[in-house]
């Protein structure tokens, strides 16, 4: 039971309680690659079994968002759940947000919120912020690829964007509102599947419950789970001989001659299974990640 599932995380959990359900009910080690915040849903990508060890792979893929914010307002989560820090009367029109929009779009600094799980010596940031403890996050550069405004209604705006990972959309809003001399924070967000995910059928735990029975929700659990290879769209895909793979489940390298750059990394299948993600050197493949 190794591979992925594409969890639809319903809005009021945390990330670590909607993969937890997962855990109870395959009794198998589950990771995920990213983290949505208690008032987000939908797409989150969960490694099971020896798919934790993938997960920077998984984590490496463009994000897709839809999310409405709320004007005149800050909050000192920049969402709906946080405690209000100031108020404005200033609500900009839909042609104000356009305008300052493109600002945004390429790569751009960022800083993270300072309740967000970004580590600081060792702990979470919210970890201090929830203790009153000041903070001063450094930026990190992100990219945000596509930014489209979707529908702006009185003192609410719709967006749909496309992110790097590390992307923080609280971070976006505030930004966003700032440039133009307005208060703002998010009040839904949901993230969609994208990219080579964005066409596989994504698993409601709590939907499904209803009309399972524990045995059942099992199997059909079962028969949604991605193959273990299914992250490593983006690295060359090799199948190799039996005794190839005895070789490099040793930790031994082998000659093998590519046409790719010193350092290079490769998946090597045998027989359709992933058996070892490796690095290539002179005519050798050295394995680092066996399975």
């Amino acid at each position: 039971m190794n591979g992925w599932i594409l969890l639809d995380k319903p809005v009021g959990i945390s990330s670590f309680q909607a993969i937890y359900q997962l855990k109870e009910i395959l009794n198998v080690k589950v990771g995920h690659c990213g983290t949505l915040d208690p008032f987000a849903s939908g797409f989150l990508l969960v490694a099971i079994g020896k798919a934790t060890r993938l997960v920077e792979y998984g984590m490496n893929k463009v994000k897709d968002y839809n999310f409405e914010i709320k004007w005149g307002v800050s909050t000192d989560t920049a969402d709906l759940y946080g405690n209000t820090v100031a108020i404005s009367s200033f609500i900009p029109t839909q042609k104000q947000i356009q305008d300052v929009m493109p600002k945004f779009i390429g790569h751009i600094n960022q800083v993270p919120p300072i309740y967000s799980a970004v580590k600081i010596k060792g702990k979470r940031a919210y970890d201090y912020a929830r203790k009153g403890h000041t903070l001063q996050l450094k930026s990190r550069k992100v990219i945000l690829s596509k930014f489209e405004l979707i529908e702006h209604n009185g003192n609410k705006t719709k967006f749909k964007i496309e992110t790097s990972k590390g992307f923080y959309v609280r971070s976006l809003a505030v930004d966003l509102a700032s440039s133009l001399n307005a208060l703002a924070h998010v009040v839904t967000l949901r993230r969609n599947p994208s990219g080579i995910f964005k066409n596989n059928e994504m698993i409601n735990i709590n939907k499904i419950k209803e009309h399972l029975q524990s045995n059942e929700l099992y199997d059909y659990i079962l028969s949604k789970i991605l193959s273990l290879d299914y992250v490593l769209d983006d690295i060359p895909v090799h199948n190799l001989s039996e005794k190839t793979r005895k070789k490099l489940k040793n930790g031994v390298k082998v000659p093998y001659n590519l046409s790719l750059e010193n350092g290079s990394k490769i998946a090597v299948l045998h027989d359709k299974a992933l058996i070892a993600i490796c690095e290539y050197h002179s005519c050798f493949i050295k394995p680092l990640k066996v399975f």
